[in-house]
This record gives C-alpha cells, structure tokens and sequence, in this order.
C-alpha cells in the first residue's frame, strides 16, 4: 500500500509512543528509500531490528521532494502507525553531546537556518543584522554564492560570486551566461579595475554615452584595423 499497512490486528504487536533508535540499514532493497532501526531499549537491542521504515519528510512527490536519507548509526526518532511494530515511521532526527549540531545557537540570538552535509556543503540563512543574508558554499569555500551585506557596517555589495574557473585551474571568478544574453546594470556607477582588461567579441563591438567618451593611456594608445577605419564628426582634433 502506498500509505502504510493493514490495521494492527494483535495487541501483542502495538506500541504506542515515540522511541529512540539507531539507524542500522539504509540501502532499501525496493529502492523506497526506506530505513532499518535498532531498539537499544529492547531486550535484544543491539541485534533486533524494526520493519523498513518509511520517512516523514516536509514534502514528497513522484520523483520530487525533500531528500535526507539518514546515515548509518545516526539517532532517530520513530513511531509506529496505529501503534502497529509493523509500519513504523522515523520522525526525524535528533543531535546530542555526541552528534553536536553544525551552528550550536551559542550567544542566544538563534540567527541561522540551514543545511549542512556530511561533507560540510552548506546553505545558510543569516538573520543577524548586518551580516550575510543567504548564501551557499562547498565544503572548501572555494565556490561561494551568497547575496546580503558583507561590509561589518552593513554597506558593501549585495551579491558575492567566488569559486575556481574551471578552464584556468587557477583562484579566481568566472561568471558565464550559458545561454541567451548577460545585462549588468547600475544605478549609478559601475567601476571594474584589474590589472588588466581585455575584452573580445566575435562580432561587434558597440561603445555608446550619453555625452562624452574618454579614453586616456598613461604612456601610449594605440589602435588598429584590418580594413577602413572611419571617424565621423563637426569637429576633429588630433594632436
């Protein structure tokens, strides 16, 4: 059945309650995505084992949903439908002195959500004032999207991008449209300085203001064309 079993129809087999108990198995042979727990609190706790055990997740659809599998040894808490030892259903899981929780709420002003993996990936939800908004990072750090305010005043950009280029195998950011067009936009003053700046288009090139373009070099400027190059204006100085 799709939502559980059969009513219980022995008394010797109900238990009511929530209990503890330690994940044993979570390789479901009908890939259900299922889990076995051990009962310490049984008789033969360390070698009796509960029925597979489905999961309470906060969604679950065909081939969507939220997906958490539990790991080996982890605590968990279960409960049985209608009391029935025979459908039982893990409820969730819980930390301890032992399995301490990735971002203890130490100074009381419990300010972050999230999600951390074995691994150490994580997704953050920041609420302190001032600091970063949501962001999410791999376990080195060295691929990092977050959006807030990084500044220790509160100011500073809004987004954050940093990771490796794939292509360079060297620090640094890349940010690709994989598709379509890329537009950034500024209110009021967009600034880029490196070291060096290059830019290249397969086709065109369209360098527009509203007013006036200036372009200075410190030493030298030069510019080529292969073919015509044209200028076109009332006025042209050249000096």
């Amino acid at each position: 059945m799709r939502a559980g079993g059969p009513r219980v129809t022995s008394l010797d087999a109900v238990q009511y309650g929530l209990h503890y108990g330690v994940v044993c198995q979570n390789k479901d042979p009908d890939n259900l995505d299922r889990i076995k727990v051990r009962l310490p609190w049984l008789d033969a706790g360390e070698t009796d084992q509960t029925h597979w055990a489905q999961l309470l997740t906060p969604m679950e659809g065909k081939k969507f949903g939220w997906y958490t599998l539990p790991d080996i040894d982890d605590v968990v808490v279960i409960v049985f439908i209608a009391g029935d030892i025979n459908q039982p259903v893990v409820v969730g899981g819980v930390w301890s002195k032992t399995d301490i929780s990735p971002e203890p709420n130490e100074d009381g002003a419990n300010n972050f959500r999230g999600y951390r993996s074995r691994a150490g990936h994580r997704l953050v939800f920041d609420d302190s004032s001032g600091g970063t908004k949501v962001w999410f990072a791999d376990k080195t750090t060295k691929l990092m999207v977050a959006t807030g305010k990084f500044a220790k005043d509160g100011a500073g950009p809004n987004i954050c991008a940093a990771w490796k280029p794939p292509m360079s195998g060297e620090g640094g950011v890349s940010i690709s449209s994989m598709e379509g067009k890329m537009e950034i936009t500024a209110k009021e003053k967009l600034t880029i300085k490196a070291q060096n700046i290059k830019i290249n288009a397969k086709t065109t090139i369209d360098i527009k203001a509203g007013t006036d373009i200036k372009m200075e070099g410190s030493s030298a400027a030069k510019l080529t064309a292969s073919d015509n190059s044209n200028y076109d204006a009332p006025k042209l100085d050249i000096e």
